[in-house]
């Protein structure tokens, strides 16, 4: 029972760099578009709940040996819209610095794509049942996670920062990686293991890149912004 709890803990590591890192991306976007600050710090705290919910469960479960269907459930529903509203954020930050300002709402289209995808899975619910539902939010996260990790790979890419680029690169790959893992493959204490253990490099490497990012534009547009 103490190395599922072992475990279980560790699952919180990961949910921490994470949420380090989509707060970096928050306030790179607030430097680079202020209207989408909110937008932002939106998907950072929908994806921080979603994950640390998921964490909690997995706790639960290691504990008592039932998980908790409302923190299961709130991993699923919250982190793809909260990766969505990121990307829309960082697609409006990276648009302000190649020089454009669109004036369209910002919200519009991230918020109509995540009820899209809610209604998708409440569909597949009710007429399919079983986890067709799970599978199409995670599809749905992990397509939000794609583009926040290549958007913020652009935006470190147009300050020569290489290595930040490639680190959220390895990011969503590893991501990937891990969602196969844990539909794919049987579940032993070994494959959780790895799987937490790739997690946190992930998360940690996502984490670094985010501040790098925020830290050079902050030292490049600051000074001019406040001029």
């Amino acid at each position: 029972m103490i190395i599922p709890i072992a475990l279980a803990l560790l699952d919180f590591a990961p949910v921490f760099f994470l949420s380090l890192g989509l707060f970096f991306l928050a306030r790179l976007v607030d430097r680079l578009d202020s209207r989408c600050r909110s937008m932002a710090l939106s998907g950072f705290v929908l994806v921080m709940l979603g994950a640390l919910a998921g964490a909690c469960s997995n706790l639960a479960l290691a504990v008592s040996g039932e998980a908790i269907p409302l923190l299961q459930t709130s991993l699923y529903v919250f982190c793809g819209p909260g990766f969505t509203l990121m990307a829309g954020a960082l697609f409006r930050g990276w648009a302000t610095v190649q020089g454009h300002s669109p004036a369209r709402d910002p919200w519009i289209a991230p918020t109509g794509i995540s009820w899209l995808f809610l209604l998708a899975a409440l569909y597949l619910e009710a007429s399919l049942g079983g986890d067709a539902w799970k599978t199409a939010l995670v599809g749905f996260a992990l397509a939000g996670c794609a583009a926040t990790c290549l958007l913020a790979a652009v935006l470190g890419l147009k300050r020569q920062l290489h290595m930040a680029a490639a680190l959220f690169i390895l990011n969503l790959g590893a991501m990937i990686v891990v969602a196969g893992m844990r539909s794919l493959i049987s579940q032993s204490v070994w494959i959780q293991l790895l799987d937490e253990l790739l997690s946190l490099a992930a998360q940690s490497g996502f984490a670094f890149a985010a501040w790098r990012v925020a830290a050079e534009y902050r030292a490049r547009v600051g000074p001019t912004a406040e001029t």
